[in-house]
């Protein structure tokens, strides 16, 4: 059962949580609290080019740049609230990876990820379910018929999407497929497990992947010896053009936000934009909205990574954010506090209404926030987040230092604390480092369709980091390659990558790493096959699968050569099971060293001042944190061990998870949201635990907030090691 809010109660939130936490957006869905008039012209002249798209036959490219911690993201999070409200379709693609070549098929298959989600039990719930209903109400196909579930209904809509896409899709290729998502998600919604399979295998073929002869049939197409897919590029962009089409017709237009590209290295970022001019060119009704600091966007530009027509074509409408002023900076403040307090202020709790009534800013100040202010003329919004945190920090020293009634009396109480120890540059890179790869993998944990299923994104990861290692330190890693199209031509490749290592008796040694995420035993056969018949250009074989979400599935000649494979022995042939959250880490591991690339990683050091981290320092960091060596997969290739992949051996908690379930839903009934670790506080306490045990519960607590995520009953953000939680709704 939840307790009242009361005075003691908001005391324990003030020592619990921390509403400044958070200084940039790491989920563009959440609930965060934003100022309207920050930026309001930029955020207006946004939804006017969404706007412009949607009424006319055009795609139209928009350049947001700004110094790190201006707020690009943010307007990017209102863009993506303002769109929720009936207004367009926003996908935010973020940390896009993959080899040049393989570039726009990934965007498609994280696009299509996005819109369909990740769970194809329930894609009636989906976005993409969403446009193709609305597109036949709002054009009028369904000609007066009712949106409901029968089977007539079910047939009319299919009939109306035919006649609709002769418009749009004059050489039937795309549309068939789109009709055999609708007609398979509505048939599954009235328990045809049969329609739902069918509906999977659409959403597989629109996403770019290459279905085997069963999953073909159910979309009444054959497949061929190599399966059916997307044969092109060209094939790949009109479906993307499709797309942005019906989205138009349901009024519901379509906009791409790659934001902070300049995260990527040079080619990708080539390939990326490449592709994106040719979607500008050829599609009609699309937004592409590319984000990236200001001074890594230009130097790409000068420096011929973004060709100059690409760059015309992408940078069409161009919106520079800057600094906000000081008055801007305390409204960003107010609006925090008036979010993080409301559940209180609306049970009028007595002592904090008159702090609150004295002074709006309470309990940061605003006499603190003047002397901070002092002679600044403008300023980031981060800076001024960055700046209440540490605020909100020094109170909650006061208030454990002298208790709630004392801190509230003598309230603000002395204006400076006392100093914090000095800190070695290295342990607080360290820090930052490590909160921010918690964040990253979590961020993707909770928004997996954010991330789907790749082989090529794996592989491309993979490289990335090991690229950096080779020759290096104390890696037996002598050097690694990434095959591409342009060496291996129309042939797929023995092996996604070959590393070399030396061991300790002077031994070079040959790895081919082959990454499988094939939805079918047909797409699994070939890989296998060409991974027993390299005898001769490798020491040693691995095969990665991702376990959780695509299991390795064979059928009789796949499973031949797997065989095959296994009698090599553990010497010469390894098969890592990795599991989302593997994937993830990779993902994260390189979004971090792209965020120091790009100049937008700072840290404080000394207290009080922000330096920005380079590159080499997060790869320095990665070292002495052995965080490269941690992942399985990452450590096979680092060094000559074995290492078992996946699985989590942490026993389950002694508490019952459903009581953990009434904990967090009954905290949230009536409070805008609590960090995870808030809640664990007050579960630790309520069971009388003892304070060693408190990892244990916190992680609990966090499992059992993403599993509710997922559930759809609230809303997790990743927030550095931590997660905001939030009801589903409330804002």
């Amino acid at each position: 059962m939840s307790e009242e809010p009361t005075f003691e109660r908001f005391l324990a939130a003030v020592r619990g949580t921390n509403p400044f936490r958070s200084h940039r957006i790491t989920d563009v869905g959440g609930g965060e609290a934003t100022v309207e008039s920050i930026h309001k012209n930029a955020f207006t002249k946004l939804v006017r080019v969404v706007q412009d798209a949607a009424k006319e036959p055009v795609s139209i490219g928009a350049l947001l740049i700004g110094a790190p911690g201006v707020g690009k993201s943010h307007l990017l999070a209102r863009l993506f609230q303002w769109a929720g409200e009936d207004k367009a379709t926003v996908v935010y693609l973020h940390n896009i990876l993959a080899s040049p070549e393989r570039m726009l098929r990934y965007v498609l298959n994280a696009t299509v990820s996005d819109l369909a989600g990740h769970r194809g039990s329930d894609y009636t719930q989906s976005r993409l379910y969403t446009v193709l209903n609305r597109a036949l109400i709002r054009t009028g196909a369904l000609k007066g018929r009712k949106m409901m579930t029968g089977p007539r209904e079910i047939d009319a809509r299919k009939e109306a999407l035919a006649r609709l896409g002769a418009k749009i899709d004059p050489q039937s290729a795309v549309i068939p497929v789109l009709n055999a998502f609708l007609t398979g998600t509505s048939h599954a919604s009235l328990g045809d497990a049969g329609a739902e399979k069918r509906a999977q295998a659409a959403v597989l073929w629109l996403s770019g992947e290459t279905l085997g002869p069963d999953e073909a049939r159910l979309l009444d197409q054959a497949a061929g010896e190599d399966g059916l897919a997307l044969a092109d590029d060209a094939a790949v962009e009109r479906v993307l053009h499709v797309l942005a089409h019906l989205c138009a017709l349901a009024e519901l237009p379509l906009v791409l936000c790659l934001d902070q590209i300049d995260n990527l290295d040079a080619e990708a970022v080539r390939a990326l934009m490449s592709y994106a001019h040719a979607l500008l060119d050829r599609a009609k009704h699309l937004v592409v909205i590319v984000s990236g600091v200001k001074q890594s966007m230009l130097s790409l530009r000068t420096g011929e990574v973004i060709p100059a027509a690409a760059w015309d074509r992408i940078a069409e409408r161009i919106l520079e954010l800057h600094m906000v002023s000081p008055e801007e900076a305390r409204a960003i403040l107010e609006g925090r506090l008036d979010a993080a307090l409301s559940g209180f202020e609306e049970k009028e709790i007595e002592e904090l209404m008159a702090a609150r009534k004295r002074d709006r800013l309470f309990p940061l100040g605003s006499a603190w926030l003047e002397r901070r202010l002092d002679g600044v003329q403008e300023l980031r919004p981060r800076d001024a987040i960055l700046w209440a945190r540490d605020r909100w920090e020094a109170q909650q020293d006061r208030l454990a230092a002298v208790g709630g009634k004392r801190w509230l009396k003598e309230w603000p109480g002395p204006e400076d604390g006392p100093k914090p120890p000095p800190v070695k540059l290295e342990d607080v890179i360290d820090a930052e480092v490590k909160k921010k790869l918690v964040e990253g993998t979590t961020r993707r944990r909770l928004q997996q369709a954010s991330l789907p299923p790749d082989e090529d994104n794996l592989a491309s990861l993979t490289h990335h980091l090991l690229a950096r290692c080779a020759g290096k330190g104390a890696s037996t890693l002598l050097s690694v390659e990434h095959a591409t199209a342009k060496k291996r031509g129309k042939t797929a490749p023995t092996h996604h990558l070959v590393a070399k290592e030396k061991r300790a008796d002077g031994v070079v040694v040959t790895t081919g790493v082959t990454f499988l995420c094939a939805p079918s035993g047909h797409g699994a056969r070939l890989p296998l096959q060409r991974m027993v018949e390299d005898t001769k250009h490798t020491d040693k074989r691995i095969l990665v699968t991702d376990e959780e979400r695509r299991p390795l599935r064979l059928g009789g000649a796949g499973k031949a050569a797997y065989d095959a494979l296994c009698k090599l022995g553990r010497q010469r042939f390894l098969h890592l099971h990795l599991d989302f959250a593997g994937h993830a880490e990779l993902d994260s591991l390189v979004g971090l060293l792209g965020a120091a690339r790009s100049h937008d990683l700072e840290i404080e050091h000394p207290r009080g001042q922000y330096r920005k981290v380079t590159e080499a320092e997060v790869l320095a960091s990665f070292e002495r944190q052995s965080l490269l060596l941690a992942h399985p997969l990452l450590r096979e290739l680092l060094t000559e061990e074995i290492v078992k992949g996946g699985g989590d051996s942490t026993p389950p908690p002694a508490w019952d998870p459903q009581q953990t379930r009434e904990h967090i839903m009954a905290e949230l009934s009536w409070r805008l949201g609590l960090m995870a670790k808030e809640l664990a506080q007050i579960f630790a306490s309520r069971k009388k635990l003892h304070e060693k045990r408190f990892p244990e519960v916190w992680s609990h607590i966090k499992k059992t907030a993403q599993a509710l995520h997922d559930e759809g009953h609230v809303h997790a953000t990743a927030t550095d090691d931590d997660l905001f939680v939030q009801l589903r709704g409330k804002k």
